[in-house]
This record gives structure tokens, C-alpha cells and sequence, in this order.
């Protein structure tokens, strides 16, 4: 149970994620004249240690053993908190390199890719959920770690139109977005109650694995959709609050501009500048 798993597949893909990332940010990073902030390096490589935590840990053997509960939280770390981090670390012009073509970063932006965003997070999510694809992840190794490639993958694309690594005004500051997170996690949420309230236990790994802490198999199960449904609509709730304070911001900021921009026109026109005095003087 106290197991942790150094399969050598995900090792490499790990390291190769943080060591490609610190080299773009270092040696890259000066070749190119470009800069980045320390805060985004520590955000990235904050999001590949929950990753690393995730994949590595006990967690990873008690949740292909012995508890859906375990596998359930390893999914919401890799991709409510692993995948957010490591997105809010990449600099602006490292995203333009990764995606080279104009079109390419065009297609990521807009409402059609939110759109897509939520159906190939929630499909590839619940794809995985089937009792046969599940089980398959639970005893093959390369099936296992398909899947964790595809949650971390999943978390990054649901995240994107958040976090919009293209556009640092409107992260976390669009309306759109408001309703974007209203919706991203529905199904996902309904996957939740449906754990938590039938009357059967889905995955034959977890109804015939020796008991841990006392848990029967029906519990773990409906503990595995509490997390899966509470969290994520509390966190939503929170991350809605932050985008409506956000867009209240940038609205704020984009008044104060255009009513800069009209003054210093009133100023570069004579006439108006004249009438503007003579207003001042009579107390207008």
C-alpha cells in the first residue's frame, strides 16, 4: 500500500517536462533576448510537483489497488491543480513557439474552442470511467499511464480558456468565462452524483480488494463522488467570483483609458480646449 510507483515511462515524461521547461526558460530564454518572471517559474514547477505527487506517491498504488476514493482525488490534483500551475507558468512567447502558426493560436481562442474544451475534457474524463477502459488502467501499466497522459492533457485544454496563455488582459476577466465554468464540469459533476447515490459498485478491482481503513466498497465508492461533485462546484463558485471581480477590473481600467484618451483629444484641440476653459471660468 505504501508503495511508490518509479515506472520508468512516467518517470522520463515527468523529467522531461520540467527539464524542458527549465531549459526554455534558461539558456532559450537568453539566446532569444526573451524574459520571465520568477513567479511563473515557481508556478510551473509548484504544478509538476502536485503532478509528480500525484503519479509517484502511495496515492498512485492505493487507487490502482485497493480505492476508488484515492484514484478519484489523484484526478482532481492532476487536473484542478497540476494542470492550472504548469499552464500560469508558461510566458507568453514560449506558448507562441509551442504553437508557431498564427492560425493554430487563432483556433484556441473564442467560444468554438470553449466549446471543444469542455467536450474533450469531460470525453476523455468519462471515456476513461467505462467499467472495461477502467479496469483496463487499474491492471496495464501502459493503460495506466495513457490515462494519466490524457488527465493531465484534458486538465491543460479545460483550463485554457481560463487561463488564455495568449492573452494575460483577459485571464480570469471575460463574462464569457463566468459561464464557461458554470459548464465545463457538468458532466463530470453528474458522474459524481451518480457514484454517491447507486446502489452497486461499478469497478470489480475495488468490490473484490481487501478493505482499507474500514471502508466498504459501496462507501468508497460514494466518498470517490463526493469529490469528484463538491469540490469542484465549490472551487467553480470561488473561481466565478474571481472572474466577475476580474472583468469589474478590467472594465474599470478600460473607462479610466478612454476617458484619458478623450481628455488629451479635448487638450490637442484648440477650439475645444478654449470652450472647456471658458466652461471652467463661468462654473459650468
Amino acid at each position: 500500500m505504501s508503495d511508490w510507483n518509479f515506472d520508468p515511462v512516467l518517470l522520463a515524461v515527468t523529467l522531461a517536462l520540467l527539464g524542458g521547461y527549465l531549459a526554455a526558460v534558461g539558456p532559450l530564454r537568453e539566446r532569444l533576448g526573451e524574459d520571465v518572471s520568477r513567479r511563473k517559474v515557481i508556478l510551473f514547477i509548484a504544478g509538476w510537483a502536485v503532478l509528480a505527487l500525484a503519479v509517484f506517491s502511495p496515492l498512485d498504488t492505493i487507487g490502482r489497488r485497493y480505492l476508488f476514493t484515492a484514484s478519484a482525488l489523484q484526478l482532481l490534483l492532476i487536473t484542478s491543480l497540476a494542470a492550472p500551475l504548469m499552464l500560469a507558468g508558461l510566458p507568453e512567447w514560449l506558448v507562441e513557439r509551442l504553437l508557431p502558426l498564427r492560425a493554430l493560436r487563432q483556433m484556441t481562442r473564442g467560444f468554438l474552442f470553449a466549446v471543444v474544451a469542455i467536450v474533450l475534457f469531460n470525453g476523455a474524463l468519462l471515456i476513461w470511467q467505462i467499467t472495461p477502459l477502467f479496469e483496463a488502467s487499474l491492471r496495464n501499466t501502459a493503460a495506466h499511464n495513457l490515462r494519466l497522459l490524457t488527465l493531465l492533457v484534458a486538465g491543460i485544454i479545460n483550463w485554457w480558456p481560463l487561463l488564455t496563455p495568449l492573452d494575460r488582459h483577459t485571464r480570469f476577466a471575460s463574462p464569457f468565462q463566468i459561464f464557461y465554468i458554470a459548464a465545463e464540469s457538468v458532466p463530470l459533476d453528474l458522474f459524481g452524483l451518480v457514484c454517491i447515490f447507486v446502489g452497486h459498485v461499478f469497478y470489480p478491482t475495488y468490490a473484490n480488494a481487501p478493505r482499507l481503513f474500514g471502508v466498504s466498497a459501496l462507501n468508497d465508492q460514494a466518498l470517490a463522488g463526493v469529490l469528484l461533485a463538491i469540490p469542484n462546484n465549490v472551487f467553480d463558485f470561488i473561481l466565478m467570483s474571481v472572474v466577475f471581480f476580474g472583468w469589474i477590473e478590467r472594465s474599470d481600467r478600460a473607462q479610466r483609458a478612454r476617458e484619458a484618451a478623450g481628455e488629451l483629444t479635448d487638450l490637442a484641440d484648440p477650439e475645444a480646449y478654449s470652450q472647456a476653459e471658458a466652461e471652467d471660468r463661468s462654473g459650468i
